[in-house]
């Protein structure tokens, strides 16, 4: 018997770290997002509180832009290197870009993560849905306006590579989950028995990152993974998961199961702010990717998170008998620190974080 540790301190116990079985539809439930409105929210409230993970169909994005981003992804990561380095995410402030195979240490227990990313955040004019009104602004000039006023570490551009069609394509992708998270985050208020729009104040300017992903082909002796055991850091994520199937969730009791891909599905898990704001009533579930399937895999992640001058802390409605189990965060410095973690050594961690930011 081992044990995962999460960055927030939790400890889960697993059973057999190598051993692993199918999920059965009860552990990863499959969830109809047009069921009538009293019985998707009992199914999402079983999922959240349960599992941490289930699947969403009849989600309303076209599979034509998810196809293009998937084309998009692999012509991508077939470039030269060189290329891909013209927009390295050290080159970023906000560690924004094309990060490397084997730069990223997700699991700080394990090797280096055996994936190449590209990662890019939210802009005003990605977002179709109007919420930050002013669509001409840049994320910079969002966040001067009079009624932002806490700065955060998470502020900047995003790092766009001169590739044609890369962008726009990108967007596209962006701009439909995007409004598919804003649809969840109303359902996920009404599972916690609040109103609808009760967290869209928290979302206007969301911190809200998307990520393509390449996972190569790892052999089913490697001490390595695509992506290291870990939860999620924002609100919940949403992913489209290719063809391959090599996403693993730590259940209950400890034992890692497959959750495959299902053509038509996203996966959809908590993570770590709507846990914090539940006071884990909702479950952050551990998770990780090994590819030992013998082909590349391609994802696409998207974390929903709030505003990042939000502070997160246990929801009043939440917290029974006074037991709060999380102190307050910055969204912005929450997120910076966990990305930091990972992507430094730990003497450029420490030297970064000598000196504590209070929310």
């Amino acid at each position: 018997m081992s044990a995962f540790t999460s960055f927030s301190g939790k400890t889960r116990a697993v059973a057999d770290d190598t051993a692993l079985r199918q999920a059965t539809f009860s552990e990863i439930p499959i969830i109809s997002l047009t069921s009538p409105l009293p019985e998707l929210i009992e199914q999402l409230r079983n999922a959240c509180t349960k599992v941490g993970f289930f699947y969403i169909k009849d989600h309303g994005v076209p599979q034509k832009v998810i196809d293009d981003t998937f084309k998009c992804a692999e012509n991508f990561f077939s470039l030269e290197r060189e290329v891909k380095d013209e927009v390295h995410y050290k080159k970023s402030s906000i560690l924004r870009g094309f990060e490397p195979p084997a730069e990223v240490r997700t699991d700080e227990t394990k090797k280096a993560d055996m994936n190449e990313a590209f990662n890019w955040g939210y802009s005003p004019e990605l977002d179709p849905t109007g919420a930050c009104q002013d669509r001409t602004l840049t994320m910079e000039e969002t966040l001067k306006r009079p009624e932002i006023q806490a700065p955060n570490p998470m502020t900047g551009p995003n790092a766009w590579p001169t590739v044609p069609g890369f962008k726009p394509t990108l967007t596209a992708y962006y701009g439909e989950i995007l409004t598919l998270a804003r649809r969840l985050i109303r359902l996920f208020a009404q599972v916690l028995n609040l109103t609808p729009t009760y967290f869209d104040h928290k979302f206007t300017h969301p911190g809200a990152m998307c990520r393509i992903l390449h996972c190569p082909p790892q052999p089913t002796t490697s001490s390595a993974f695509g992506i290291g055991a870990h939860t999620d850091i924002e609100c919940f994520t949403i992913l489209c998961q290719g063809t391959q199937p090599a996403l693993q969730i730590l259940n209950t009791d400890g034992e890692w199961i497959s959750a495959p891909p299902i053509p038509g599905t996203f996966v959809v898990n908590i993570g770590d702010m709507l846990s914090y704001w539940s006071n884990d009533l909702f479950v952050s579930t551990v998770h990780r990717v090994l590819n030992v399937t013998g082909e590349e895999r391609y994802s696409i992640p998207f974390f929903m998170g709030p505003s990042y001058e939000t502070v997160v802390e246990p929801l009043e409605g939440c917290v029974k008998e006074g037991r709060r189990n999380y102190e307050s965060v910055l969204a912005g410095d929450y997120v910076w620190r966990r990305l930091s973690k990972s992507r430094f050594s730990d003497e450029e961690y420490q030297k970064m974080f000598s000196k504590e930011v209070i929310a």
